[in-house]
């Protein structure tokens, strides 16, 4: 996450005409500094791993994994991959960013995954006893079946992946570790505590702001965090969400925003990283949460009915009303849609920019509302293509992505975040609550 001030919208620089009469087109968004070191790169750190690859496949693009590369030269040191990738995506503004606990910490943290054991014998407790400290998890426990009886087909039990304790230490951890991952720009330390469009869109930024040579920007924590940890099945992803304010870390702090946070552990054992980081706009309203007395939430499961869309289509029904055939109003401060203005008012006379917005696959994750709503959590990706007149060239620059070489044509790519609410079917259509967007390649 990189942090910005959600009172300050993102600047458009002006555009104006080279010496030879060509369009230049310079970086058409300016982000508030985010918090990087001086100097770039330590002396002994690995060059940075670019950003994931998107696949573009025939059901969608969708997020390869953003595991850094390993150069011949010895274990850990950085590769720079083929730069030769796929469509170029969109972006917007960052937030912070932190690491993921330490050892000792990540040993009561990280949930294991739940295996039901046998009542009535002594060992069966201290089993209990062992997972729970173990794992920040109850264990689920099923009674001993009677010999040769038959086995009813049952749900499966559903159990919180992790404590509220837990959580509160994941919190923190990824706290400290965004603020060192900041402060160095560095994609290798970013890839240890965030994953999928969350990786992308804060290493599209640290590629932006590395070109820019940005200065360095204060440290954050929070203010007030929320938790909602759902109950969930023993597969994996496990996941939970927390609703934060983040201010400054400082004698005197400013607010920075609000924001979802959404953690995803991979597997039993695996660290719990940041995926989704939309942040709720200035004035924004966010849906209340059902909790239960114990205070966890209630996962909305895929197929999940009684709601305007179904949870496994709001993807594609997002891109769909952003280009124009959907219910979903757009929220009026995408980084795409913006830079589409700022081009549309600049360009050359006869100049072509088009945008469109398609799903990416991948998991969306959605907590019941007190309504008997939702609220769901997924990513779209965009795609701006940029076309001079015939028998013209353009020169664009965008720090880290185009460097001003003359172009016939250019492709700009964005991923964008979305928390979106999911009423009751025949009430109101879905609106989005929190959104997060920035150019990804």
């Amino acid at each position: 996450m990189i942090q910005w001030d959600d009172s300050t919208p993102p600047y458009l620089k002006n555009a104006h005409f080279g010496d030879d009469g060509e369009d230049e087109l310079y970086n058409p968004i300016t982000y508030e500094r985010g918090m990087y070191g001086p100097d770039g790169w330590e002396v002994d750190e690995p060059p940075p791993v670019l950003l994931p690859t998107l696949l573009w496949t025939p059901d969608g693009p969708t997020l390869a994994p953003a595991e850094p590369t390993l150069a011949p030269g010895g274990a850990g040191r950085g590769s720079w991959p083929d730069e030769t990738w796929p469509p170029r995506l969109p972006r917007k503004p960052r937030r912070p960013r932190w690491l993921v606990p330490g050892a000792a910490v990540l040993a009561a943290v990280i949930a294991a995954s739940v295996t039901p054991v046998l009542v009535g014998t002594g060992s069966q407790h201290t089993a209990i006893a062992r997972h729970t400290a173990a794992t920040g998890r109850p264990a689920a426990v099923t009674s001993r079946p009677a010999a040769n009886a038959r086995q009813p087909a049952t749900a499966p039990t559903l159990q919180p992946p992790i404590s509220m304790a837990g959580a509160k230490a994941v919190l923190a951890g990824y706290t400290t570790a965004n603020n060192r991952s900041n402060a160095k720009r560095s994609d290798r330390l970013l890839a240890a505590f965030e994953s999928g469009s969350s990786y992308a869109l804060d290493a599209g930024f640290y590629r932006a702001e590395r070109a820019e040579k940005a200065a360095p920007s204060p440290a954050f924590t929070q203010t007030r965090a929320q938790f909602y940890v759902p109950r969930e099945a023993a597969a994996y992803p496990h996941w939970f969400a927390a609703l934060v304010t983040n201010v400054d870390a400082a004698k005197r702090p400013t607010v920075r925003g609000t924001e979802y946070l959404v953690f995803t552990q991979a597997a039993p054992g695996a660290p719990w990283k940041d995926r989704d980081e939309p942040y709720v706009p200035k004035g924004g309203v966010a849906p209340p949460i059902a909790l239960g007395a114990d205070g966890f939430a209630t996962a909305v499961a895929s197929g999940a009915s009684g709601l305007a869309v179904t949870p496994p289509t709001i993807s594609a029904v997002t891109a769909r009303s952003f280009d124009g055939a959907g219910p979903i109003a757009n929220p009026g401060n995408l980084a795409d849609f913006k830079d589409e203005a700022f081009w549309h008012r600049t360009l050359h006379k006869g100049t072509t920019v088009t945008v469109r917005h398609s799903p990416v696959n991948g998991p969306v994750f959605g907590l019941r509302t007190t309504n008997g709503g939702a609220l769901l959590f997924y990513t779209d990706a965009a795609e701006a293509k940029l076309t001079a007149p015939r028998g013209h060239t353009m020169r664009l620059k965008i720090a880290g992505f185009y460097d001003g070489k003359r172009l016939t044509s250019a492709n700009v790519g964005y991923l964008e975040q979305f928390a979106t609410y999911d009423p009751p079917d025949g009430t109101t259509g879905p609106r989005i609550v929190a959104d997060y967007s920035g150019i990804t390649s």
